[in-house]
Formats: C-alpha cells, sequence, structure tokens
C-alpha cells in the first residue's frame, strides 16, 4: 500500500525541474547511442571506442540524477545494475556475430534477469514507478534492442528501420514515465 502525502504548497526547485525534463530524454539518447554502437560493430563506421564513451556519459548523467533525488546508495545500485545491461548487450552482440546460438540464449537470459532487477530497484527508490510498468517497458526495450542487432547482423535494413522507429516510440513513453514518476516524488513525497 502506497503512503502519498498531500500536495501543500509544494515546489520543484527550477534546477530540479530541468534535471526533470533532460531525464525524459535520456532513454532516447540511449537507444541512439546503442544505434551508433551496433552500427560502429556491424559497419566498421565510426568509432566504437568513442560511441562506448558517449554511453558512459548518458549512464553518468541517469546516475547523477538518481543520486540527487534518492541518494549516493541508490545510485551506487543504479550504476551496477545499468552497467551489466551494457556489459551483457555488448557480450549478445559479439555472439550473435559469432553465430554462438547457445551463448546467445545465455546473454538474453541475463537481459532479462537485469531488467527484473532494474523494475525491482525503481519500484523501490520511488512509489510513483510500479515494477511492472516498469518490466513491461525494459522487456521490450531489451527485445528491440536485440531484435535490431540482429537485423543488423542479417542485413535487414527495412526491418531495422521498423524496429529503430519502434525502439523511439518506446523510449519516449519510458522517458514521460520516468520524468512523470520524479515530479510525483519530488511533489507529493516530502
Amino acid at each position: 500500500m502506497r503512503s502519498v502525502k498531500i500536495f501543500q504548497d509544494s515546489c520543484i526547485p527550477s534546477s530540479q525541474m530541468n534535471l526533470i525534463f533532460e531525464s525524459r530524454i535520456i532513454w532516447r539518447d540511449l537507444a541512439n547511442w546503442i544505434r551508433a554502437y551496433l552500427v560502429s560493430v556491424y559497419a566498421g563506421f565510426g568509432n566504437k571506442t568513442a560511441v562506448e564513451e558517449k554511453i558512459k556519459s548518458i549512464l553518468l548523467k541517469n546516475t547523477n540524477i538518481i543520486s540527487l533525488i534518492f541518494g549516493e546508495q541508490s545510485a551506487e545500485q543504479y550504476i551496477g545494475l545499468i552497467t551489466e545491461f551494457i556489459s551483457t548487450l555488448k557480450s549478445l552482440i559479439d555472439a550473435q556475430i559469432n553465430g554462438d546460438a547457445d551463448a546467445v540464449n545465455e546473454y538474453t537470459n541475463k537481459l532479462y534477469e537485469n531488467a527484473d532487477k532494474r523494475a525491482a530497484f525503481a519500484s523501490s527508490i520511488n512509489p510513483f514507478w510500479v515494477e511492472s510498468e516498469w518490466k513491461n517497458f525494459l522487456y521490450q526495450f531489451v527485445q528491440l534492442t536485440i531484435d535490431q542487432s540482429a537485423t543488423f547482423l542479417n542485413k535487414e535494413y527495412t526491418k531495422n528501420i521498423e524496429i529503430y522507429d519502434r525502439i523511439l516510440n518506446l523510449t519516449n513513453k519510458m522517458g514521460d514515465y520516468y520524468s512523470q514518476g520524479l515530479i510525483n516524488y519530488l511533489t507529493y513525497s516530502k
């Protein structure tokens, strides 16, 4: 049962509102840079290391938001979970390229386990984030990202574009849910 304090002259400082606004686009940024990583891996285009650094900077930005709002301990938990996600995703991509079906299955399962952990984590730090909602979002994100990688591997570029469009639509919804949860937390949980 969630207990929510009644809104009583709450005001979110503009600095926090700016962070909330930025947080809305973090999921889209992550999707875009994961795509750039896939392009660098499959097409040999660009600098894979530079793309990896950009992904890390996006994750650091989100870690800073979590630290500011939920505390350093929560931020440390988050960075562990999201680093595990990125590392496992990279391993899955390598397994796809190498045609190792057993490893692909193993890493796919690990990605879904990580999604479960991240959904549980989100709901544990913010009563306005529902675990089942995050699980639904993260499962879709994992599946679409795996599908996107497979379409690059199989040179199914039309299908790849369709999947990328679905990822962008999903990340818009994720960003809205994420930022609304932050607003609700800051407004009603004080």
